[in-house]
């Protein structure tokens, strides 16, 4: 659906929905489908609630995320005195990472067997980092490196990769945040026009960019979180509704 159409058809179930309850400005009804929106890319890349399974098991969330999956090789490093080990190295993701899906990292030998091969990088927990850092067997290796979080470095989402080989490539796949929905332009629609009003810094006007399949139940979701706050909008209303998540 465009921009338009999505407003228009927000604003039918909307009114059918609650007969006599108060209209919605454009930046109401953009806040609604963005949080509606990213509401929506939880519940699918969740849908199978199986911390060892992955959102790719259910076709639908493929088809629906597929959208979001971007790919990302990340040759310079960060300098930092934050690492828990002398192999600890840093790189700086893209801001939209939401979901790390695919990470691997590509050995630098010159002249050695091992140049340019390609290792999964493994996140770990620092739990696991303590009890397995001195374990020959499940430590990093030839075969194999850790990737542990930290705070941002710089502003950026940092991660710190451990390893026992010289790196030359942090290789990595994620689902990013998902765009603003806004129905119309902030600046110049006549409602909101002037207010200096914006959705994550964005005031141009912008449709779902997740496919055509998902756009109906996300305006469903900014239906329901609109009438919720209409009928009750106490803080428990919103917490019960924002668990499903």
């Amino acid at each position: 659906m465009t921009a338009t159409e999505l407003k228009e058809e927000f604003n039918l179930r909307y009114n059918n929905a609650l007969e006599g309850a108060p209209g919605l400005d454009t930046f109401e009804i953009s806040s609604y489908l963005t949080v509606a929106q990213e509401q929506y890319v939880k519940m699918q890349y969740d849908a199978t609630k199986d911390p060892t399974s992955s959102f790719e098991i259910n076709e639908k969330a493929r088809r629906v995320l597929n959208e979001l999956v971007k790919d990302e090789k990340i040759s310079s490093q960060v300098s930092s005195t934050r690492g828990l080990v002398s192999e600890s190295v840093f790189y700086e993701l893209s801001n939209d990472a939401m979901y790390i899906v695919l990470e691997t990292a590509t050995i630098s030998d010159s002249g050695g067997a091992l140049d340019g091969k390609v290792i999964p990088v493994l996140p770990t927990t620092h739990d696991e980092f303590m009890v397995s850092r001195n374990n020959p067997f499940r430590k990093p290796n030839r075969n194999k490196a850790w990737r542990l979080d930290l705070v941002k470095e710089n502003s950026k989402t940092t991660v710190e990769i451990v390893s026992t080989q010289t790196l030359s490539q942090y290789n990595v796949r994620f689902i990013a945040y998902p765009s603003p929905i806004i129905v119309a332009d902030l600046t110049l629609t006549d409602d909101v026009a002037g207010l200096g009003l914006t959705i994550q810094g964005n005031t141009a006007q912008a449709t779902c960019k997740l496919g055509q399949l998902a756009h109906r139940e996300i305006i469903n979701i900014a239906v329901e979180n609109a009438v919720l706050d209409y009928r009750d909008g106490t803080l428990q209303a919103r917490v019960q509704l924002d668990s499903r998540v």
